[in-house]
């Protein structure tokens, strides 16, 4: 389930603290589909607050791709969305 809509509002609600981060990545929505360019705007061990470069529909899970050739990555699952900006979880088990 995706919750649409500004939340931000109501009690912090993560279990994990994150720290601001400035970092350009990619996602990887599927095989022969387009990679999209967004950026982490903060992070912790269980998710990240991430903003896309175009309003584009999103799979309820994607990879993120955190190093140009892709080696280093994360499997995420989307949390909420609000315009172009979205939260991910990175699910125990991918």
């Amino acid at each position: 389930m995706v919750v649409v809509g500004n939340y931000r509002n109501r009690a912090e609600l993560r279990k994990k603290r994150r720290r601001q981060f400035d970092y350009d990545a990619k996602i990887l929505k599927g095989k022969d589909v387009p990679i999209l360019g967004c950026s982490i705007s903060d992070i912790s061990d269980s998710g990240a607050r991430l903003n896309l470069e175009a309003d584009v529909e999103l799979p309820d899970t994607f990879v993120l791709l955190l190093t140009p050739n892709g080696g280093a990555r994360r499997h995420c699952r989307l949390i909420w969305r609000d315009g172009l900006t979205v939260g991910v979880k990175f699910p125990d088990n991918p």
